[in-house]
């Protein structure tokens, strides 16, 4: 039986879950994160300066379409202002921890921990925004591994990723990345005036070192030839560190 679904019973003979004892310090901050070929900066002052703001929005404004913002809660940017508005908002997030995603010295996305309690060691992988210069790139999966990183080592037991249940590549994403997945909500949000049902996906502190030794090899130098093009999939890796 997975640890997760292990249980005792009380002294009434009900079944019950097994004790938690948390280790995440009440001081504990989500600051920079580096990896190899990406760096995440959480919002600041200082790191939604001009040139940043600027190279967001040369991100946003050269997409060659609007499908990247089909399954965010907010619509395309219209403007740089408008952009550097939403930013300076965090996008009306709460309980989040925003990250400007810079790879090879440019900011090209962003993405956030989302719904961080604390007291339940939980969070979510969320409002990710990999530009057209960034997608299905070796950065956008060091964006991933960084996130899970930082919460699993800050002691965080529940990871979460959640998408609409229409958008395919998201849950592909999440099921690329190690998450499982765990069911459908119906009926969860209207966004943008539709009705969305959500796909929900976890990662749990057990499985976490399997995950991280996957993806610490599929991020060597190793595996990637000289343009760049890696030489076998993540999920070759996780399938190889689970059968150990």
């Amino acid at each position: 039986m997975k640890n997760c679904l292990k249980f005792k019973e009380n002294e009434f003979g009900q079944k019950i879950g097994l004790p938690v004892q948390l280790n995440i310090q009440p001081e504990h901050r989500f600051d920079m994160l580096q990896g190899r070929s990406v760096r995440l900066l959480p919002f600041s002052a200082q790191t939604l300066n001009a040139a940043r703001l600027q190279q967001l929005w040369e991100s946003v404004c050269t997409e060659p379409d609007a499908r990247c913002w089909t399954y965010l809660p907010y619509p395309p940017m219209s403007s740089a202002d408008a952009l550097n508005d939403a930013l300076q908002r965090a996008f009306d997030f709460h309980n989040a921890t925003h990250y400007v995603i810079e790879a090879d010295g440019r900011a090209v996305g962003w993405t956030a921990l989302l719904n961080i309690q604390r007291a339940h060691g939980t969070a979510e992988i969320g409002n990710v925004y990999f530009s057209h210069q960034l997608k299905q790139s070796r950065a956008a999966t060091e964006t991933i591994y960084l996130l899970l990183h930082v919460c699993f080592s800050a002691g965080y037991r529940r990871i979460e990723w959640k998408c609409d249940d229409l958008n395919e590549p998201s849950k592909r994403a999440a099921l690329r990345f190690g998450f499982h997945y765990e069911g459908l909500f119906r009926q969860h949000y209207i966004v943008k005036g539709c009705s969305r049902n959500t796909a929900w996906f976890s990662m749990l502190d057990a499985e976490w070192p399997e995950l991280d030794n996957a993806y610490q090899a599929w991020l060597s130098a190793d595996n990637f030839d000289a343009a760049g093009q890696q030489r076998r999939r993540l999920q070759d890796f996780i399938q190889q560190h689970q059968k150990k």
